[in-house]
């Protein structure tokens, strides 16, 4: 075998081994669904980069062709890396983190891939990597039935009537890879169809068709909205520029109308019926009915395109860099958010998300590319034209439209970015080669003679990059699972690991940091260790926090972790100077201000923690918690009439047992009030039996025990269902045993 086939084998191997990445779920590493199919992606694009450079030094044949997609491609690159080195925090931009493994350096691994493909392939070769990654997905597909029915999954927390995730481990993710594979089958039917439509079908067809319909079905399964539409508007729209764009009859044009028709009327009837049985029994339409403004995830995304504007109107030109709208979302935080997670990394929606990372140069950038692959599908001309069949440019519109329409509302992964790449780079080899358009660096000629080392030199090369980029991350990932384990040594093995994880100084430091941190604050609470241990466990975890907060400075979430870590340890006074920089960062978040008023009453400033509490309160008063926590700090301090009005609001409602407003009333002896609360609570819900437990408690505990009898009796009446167990509670009350 000569050296130019070796490199070429090398080289397409890569290409055809990154649909089975998909199969990659890590369990030796942290996050095993994320890192595992990462790291694989990016060795194998490293190792088939460097054959392909060996070759395009090589022979001239195997250089990029000039098009305007490679142009925006490398442009967008080129931006991004920009705003990320001008960013607020340029290593993570650059490398990102275990959790996402995304990053500036992912989309130089998916832009070195976007180049060898759209040279290398050839219109047999593509079909052939396409008929690949599909019979993939039917792998993928069909493990996701065995899910389904309770057979086998990878994902611990999985049940039965959870939305599918595969080997994604989350359904979003899947519902992405299903989107594209559901247009490729479509795509490939189309090939097929054109080729073979004057002789009997091959076998192909039916797997295609097969396949088409397993990863529909899958992806309905995902239940997720965006995809679910993003599928059904992107078919209707390919459908429609196919009959109306071309030369359809008029019979077909009248069935496909009345298609989309059918279509639109059936989702008006789930929407109307989303609150009968036939829609709420089937996941995915009772997600899709319940779609509307007033739905939760639906507010929480306008709130996180609200916060991101912000974001962008402070940052414009090239915005914060990539993975930093942790930063924006503290910064702008909406208290509104108080019902959903406190650190969104991400604004799920492409749009913003590439605003705040590179700013308008950037999304300017990003939507480029989609510009220039539809103007190469749709531009006129006879070469062209050559380039794509009808069907084909309706199928990959179709697909471009679906999948940003689905990123409207989510972000990207791995596997959506392989395949949103391999659609470009198809297009760009197709027009290409369709237009013969001119190759890079054609005139340029290496002698024969110095092949071996060029080849020598690209081995090295790919060595180098593999290990820079992947080494430290993946032995840091390992010693941080190793961290997390239980050790026959003990738990000062576990600090040994934590720090070896930190030492490699990876991009994976921070959530080795945080993770110590967090076994830190639980050593603290075990009574068994010994005083010298967890001073370690302290000191190491409080040196590295403090460090990391040095290393994102515009981060809140690190100096309010190590409060947390600090008020454990009953170090109040330091963790109020670290809690003072968290509420600067971010003014506007409760759990940051919650946080603030518990160190003050631990320190006896109590004044100053209803003064926070307070103001937690005032920034979202229909934030209930916050509502309790203020009026449990009123009633601790004796300020009832506070408490009263703060009350008020929720009294006819659950909320007013909690055990932090009863245990302040009883810490002060003031039955009489918490009876009056219980009895008001009564009266607007008779039927609540457990507030009239409570009742009796409260009137047994204030030495009423006649009272507390005769309101277990009329509990009892109400529903005669306790009987047996509030009897056991007045024969102990008559005993005397009651406590």
């Amino acid at each position: 075998m000569t050296l130019e086939k070796a490199l070429r084998w090398v080289a397409l191997g890569g290409v055809f081994a990154l649909p089975f990445v998909v199969f990659i779920v890590a369990e030796s590493l942290y996050f095993p669904f994320i890192t595992g199919k990462n790291f694989a992606f990016r060795i194998i694009v490293e190792v088939m980069t460097g054959a392909w450079l060996a070759l395009a030094v090589m022979n001239p044949a195997y250089r990029p062709r000039r098009s305007w997609l490679l142009a925006a491609f490398a442009l967008f690159l080129v931006i991004i890396a920009a705003a990320d080195l001008f960013g607020v925090n340029p290593f993570k931009s650059f490398w990102s983190n275990y959790e996402r493994m995304d990053g500036w350096v992912t989309l130089a691994h998916l832009f070195a891939y976007f180049v060898v493909a759209s040279t290398m392939l050839s219109e047999k070769l593509w079909r052939a990597l396409l008929q690949t990654s599909l019979a993939v997905s039917a792998v993928v597909g069909l493990y996701a039935l065995l899910q389904l029915f309770g057979i086998a999954s990878l994902n611990p927390g999985f049940s039965s009537t959870a939305r599918l995730d595969a080997t994604f481990g989350n359904p979003i993710y899947l519902a992405a890879y299903m989107l594209f594979h559901v247009f490729f089958a479509a795509f490939l039917l189309a090939g097929v169809w054109r080729r073979e439509r004057s002789r009997s079908l091959s076998p192909l067809v039916y797997f295609y068709i097969g396949v088409l319909i397993l990863d529909t079905l899958i992806l309905f399964l995902t239940s997720t909205r965006g995809a679910i539409l993003g599928l059904l508007g992107g078919a209707i729209l390919a459908a429609l520029l196919y009959v109306f764009s071309f030369d359809a009859s008029l019979k077909t044009r009248r069935i496909v109308v009345g298609a989309v028709i059918l279509v639109m009327l059936f989702g008006v009837i789930v929407r109307f019926s989303r609150e009968t049985t036939w829609v709420e029994s089937i996941s995915f339409l009772q997600r899709l009915a319940s779609i509307s403004l007033e739905d939760s995830t639906t507010k929480a995304r306008i709130m996180n395109w609200g916060m991101a504007w912000e974001g962008v109107k402070e940052r414009p030109i090239l915005g914060w860099g990539q993975e930093n709208y942790a930063i924006v979302f503290s910064k702008y935080y909406n208290p509104n958010m108080y019902g959903q997670e406190q650190w969104f990394d991400r604004v799920h929606n492409v749009i913003f998300d590439w605003l705040v990372a590179g700013g308008l140069l950037g999304l300017a950038a990003y939507l480029s590319i989609f510009a220039i692959a539809l103007r190469y599908l749709w531009r006129k001309g006879e070469e062209t034209a050559a380039a794509f069949t009808p069907a084909e440019k309706c199928l990959l519109t179709g697909l471009l439209v679906a999948y940003f329409f689905h990123n409207l509302f989510v972000f990207d992964n791995v596997m959506s970015y392989i395949t949103f790449t391999t659609v470009l780079a198809l297009i760009a080899s197709r027009f290409g080669t369709a237009t013969n358009a001119k190759r890079l660096f054609a005139n340029v000629v290496v002698p024969a003679r110095t092949f071996p080392g060029v080849a020598f030199a690209a081995v090295v090369l790919v060595w180098g990059v593999a290990w820079f980029v992947n080494a430290n991350a993946l032995s840091a990932n390992r010693a941080l699972l190793q961290s997390l384990a239980p050790h026959p040594e003990g738990i000062l093995k576990n600090l040994e690991s934590f720090e070896k994880a930190i030492l490699y100084n990876s991009y994976g430091t921070q959530e080795a940091r945080e993770q110590l941190l967090q076994a830190a604050v639980q050593v603290s609470q075990i009574e068994q260790v010994d005083i010298e241990t967890k001073r370690k466990f302290l000191e190491t975890a409080a040196q590295q926090m403090t460090l990391q907060s040095k290393v994102s400075p515009l981060d809140p979430r690190f100096p309010f972790f190590l409060s947390f870590l600090l008020n454990s340890y009953g170090v109040y006074d330091a963790a109020a100077t670290v809690l003072e920089q968290a509420h600067a960062l971010s003014p506007a978040k409760q759990t940051i201000l919650f946080e603030m008023a518990a160190n003050a009453f631990a320190r006896g400033d109590n004044d100053r923690g209803l003064e926070l509490y307070k103001q937690a309160f005032e920034l979202a008063p229909a934030y209930v918690e916050a509502r309790i926590l203020y009026a449990s700090a009123a009633i601790q301090m004796g300020r009832d009439a506070l408490a009263d009005e703060l009350i008020l609001p929720i009294i006819a409602t659950d909320r007013i047992l909690d055990a932090r407003i009863t245990s302040s009333y009883i810490s002060r002896n003031r039955y009489d009030k918490l009876i009056s609360i219980l009895e008001a609570h009564i009266e607007a819900r008779p039927e609540h039996t457990q507030a009239r437990f409570t009742l009796a408690a409260a009137y047994h505990a204030a030495g009423n025990s006649a009272k507390a009898i005769a309101v277990l009796q009329e509990a009892i009446r109400v529903d005669p269902s306790i009987e047996v167990e509030a009897n056991a509670l007045i024969q102990d009350i008559r005993n005397g045993t009651s406590q």
